[in-house]
């Protein structure tokens, strides 16, 4: 009896204890209205930083004999990246339609080196105002090529997750356009002990790193200049507070429970024998 009265005042300690306040998980858009949600949210124009790798491709009026391999035959060939054509040899002949995969790094000092035209300066740019660079130079002081056409895509578009994710890792981007709500998704979501409220955003520009907080409860988070994401962006989600106390009392609780069933196994025996005993 008194082994059965020590049991259950143990279990009762282990209820008692179990009994931790935690803090309250916001949901994601908890406090949003319908009305709060529905704005126009601009896309920023992506901006050119060092150690992008850039795609370019060059395009004239020129119009190329196909079974020839003189670049007189096809200039544009003279301003483009040759291309290996089913992972062979680098061809001369190879189709301007293409594009480059080894593209054009954005070195330490912030240039390009581009065939013919030598260096030029692209950190800081966008794609837009680099495209226009390159077409003058290959218009003025001389016509190098009539009517050119420049296309630019980035081939590194990559988002850091570091964190309360289930899945951190690096994402690799295919598109150029990727909102916090998209990259969080690609990263497993968040952990149930992540912070939604105050997502970090570490962002380099113009050269200087800056962080930003945004609140995914809220519809603000939508009107945020980091809503967007841009290249090399690093997301950062810190758990709740009282996340290491809730493990703390978890591994205490069962440190408790494994007690506590060894004694109720040990007053089980204890009274069968005590039983066996007086008969």
């Amino acid at each position: 009896m008194k082994l059965f009265n020590y049991t259950s005042a143990l279990m009762a300690v282990v209820l008692m204890v179990s009994c931790v306040t935690q803090q309250k998980m916001p949901k994601y858009l908890e406090g949003a209205a319908n009305e709060a949600i529905d704005k126009q949210t601009s896309f920023p124009e992506l901006i050119i930083q060092k150690n992008d790798q850039l795609a370019i491709q060059v395009y004239s009026d020129y119009l190329p004999d196909p079974k020839s391999e003189k670049t007189e035959s096809n200039p544009d060939l003279l301003y483009n990246q040759p291309i290996p054509r089913g992972g062979g040899a680098v061809s001369a002949s190879t189709s301007a339609n293409n594009t480059s995969t080894s593209g054009y790094l954005v070195d330490g000092e912030g240039n390009i080196d581009f065939p013919r035209l030598g260096k030029i300066h692209a950190e800081g740019l966008s794609k837009k105002q680099l495209e226009a660079e390159i077409k003058k130079r290959l218009t003025t002081p001389v016509e190098l090529l009539h009517n050119p056409t420049v296309l630019i895509r980035f081939q590194t578009y990559k988002i850091i997750t570091l964190g309360e994710f289930n899945a951190p890792q690096v994402l690799n981007i295919p598109t150029e356009k990727v909102n916090i709500f998209e990259a969080i998704s690609m990263a497993g979501g968040i952990t149930e002990w992540g912070r939604k409220d105050a997502v970090k955003v570490i962002r380099e520009q113009d050269g200087k790193r800056e962080m930003g907080v945004v609140d995914l409860s809220s519809a603000s988070v939508f009107t945020s200049p980091y809503y967007y994401l841009r290249q090399n962006d690093i997301l950062l989600i810190d758990p709740v507070n009282d996340k290491q106390q809730v493990k703390d009392e978890t591994r205490r609780l069962s440190r408790i429970s494994f007690a506590t069933s060894i004694a109720s196994t040990a007053a089980v025996i204890a009274s069968i024998i005590i039983s066996i005993t007086r008969k």
